[in-house]
């Protein structure tokens, strides 16, 4: 489904009829909806009734992980920070054995074992990120620049299939971790629009799936368009644009400072 999905995606001169058929009859959009179905099943469970819930799939690695860590995001705030972001990955993902080798094709042993179990969980995340803008404290890039990173193998983060081979060849010691990229560029994921401690960010977020707010991630599937570089999401942009201005407000207080007392500003006029 991902490869159709791609297929469709890539074509800028396709019909919008042929563009609209070819995504129906890729499965993605359905496939994230199930996904998100299923960890808010998990979470309402968890969060509403009080329950106790045993997940598992035929393995353990790709769809336990999928819903388990898209219903963490849903019940505790604490996962949609960046630093919760990056437990809840290394707990559910790293740490229980996804084998992101094998899914991503790190070294093309067998095609079979190649799906993009992780970018729907991204993708599902996204969504999340979509209907409750205010919730998370890392914007689009965030996601972007994971997924980027994921399939790169620059960092020794994602190598391997399971804890155990990473430690084998010591990993953590030969390679770099994606992480600290991360929290040397911090100001590069932050989302502008996050709200610590306010109803946006406290409590279990309930997302609305219905059909019509599935939408596709066309900040993913159509980042760069023929360029050079990635587009610029929307989110991103108002985080510019609320930087800017704080910039702008401490350069103020800076020059209002060194004015002198007998000096005043009105109206942007120096007033004597």
């Amino acid at each position: 489904s991902s490869s159709s999905s791609s297929s469709v995606a890539s074509n800028p001169n396709i019909a919008m009829s042929d563009f609209l058929t070819g995504l129906a009859g890729s499965g993605w959009l359905k496939h994230i909806k199930k996904i998100l179905e299923t960890s808010l099943f998990i979470a309402k469970a968890v969060g509403k009734e009080a329950r106790n819930v045993l997940v598992h799939c035929s393995d353990g690695w790709d769809r336990t992980a999928q819903t388990c860590s898209l219903a963490s995001l849903l019940l505790d705030p604490y996962y949609r920070t960046i630093h919760g972001f990056q437990v809840l990955i290394c707990k559910e993902w790293l740490g229980f054995g996804h084998k992101f080798s094998d899914r991503c094709g790190h070294l093309g042993d067998d095609p079979r074992e190649v799906s993009p179990v992780f970018l729907q969980f991204l993708d599902a995340v996204w969504q999340l990120q979509r209907q409750f803008p205010c919730s998370f404290q890392f914007g689009e890039k965030f996601l972007l620049d994971l997924h980027s990173h994921v399939y790169s193998c620059q960092y020794g983060t994602f190598l391997g299939t399971n804890e155990k081979q990473r430690a084998e060849l010591k990993l953590s010691e030969k390679t770099y971790s994606f992480w600290g990229h991360v929290w040397e560029n911090i100001n590069d994921y932050l989302n502008a629009l996050h709200k610590p401690m306010s109803e946006f960010s406290e409590g279990m977020l309930t997302p609305d799936l219905s059909p019509q707010c599935i939408e596709y991630w066309r900040g993913m599937y159509n980042q760069h368009d023929g360029l050079l570089l990635a587009r610029e999401s929307w989110m991103d942009r108002v985080g510019e644009i609320l930087r800017e201005n704080e910039n702008r407000r401490k350069e103020k207080r800076i020059i209002e400072q060194e004015i002198p007392p007998t000096l005043s500003i009105h109206d942007g006029l120096l007033l004597a």
